[in-house]
C-alpha cells in the first residue's frame, strides 16, 4: 500500500509529505448490570394502580392480567383492559 502511494505521489508530483491520521476508537461505556429480579409463581401480588396501568403497553397489561389469574381479549380498548385488570387486582387482594 506504501508503494502505491509513494507511486501516485511520484505520478502527480506531489512534494509535500503526508502525514498519516491517528484514529482513536470512542471511549465505551461502562455496563452497569442492576441485580437479577426473579418471580416466584407463590409471589403474592402488590397493589397496581390504574395510573401505572396507563403507562403500560396492551401487550404488558396482559400480563399484568396473566398475573393475577385472568386472560384479557388485547383486541379491546386499552381503556377496557385498564378497568378489567385493576377489578381483578383489587379482588385478588380481598
Amino acid at each position: 500500500m506504501k508503494k502505491l502511494i509513494e507511486w501516485l505521489k511520484s505520478l502527480f508530483g506531489q512534494t509535500v509529505e503526508v502525514k498519516p491520521i491517528k484514529v482513536t476508537e470512542p471511549k465505551k461505556a461502562a455496563v452497569v448490570k442492576g441485580p437479577a429480579v426473579k418471580y416466584s409463581k407463590d409471589a403474592k401480588p402488590t397493589a397496581i394502580t390504574k395510573a401505572q396501568l396507563n403507562k403500560l403497553t396492551k401487550a404488558k397489561i396482559e400480563e399484568e392480567g396473566r398475573k393475577l389469574g385472568i386472560e384479557v381479549d388485547k383486541r379491546k380498548k386499552k381503556a377496557d383492559l385498564v378497568d378489567q385488570v385493576f377489578k381483578a387486582s383489587k379482588e385478588v387482594l380481598k
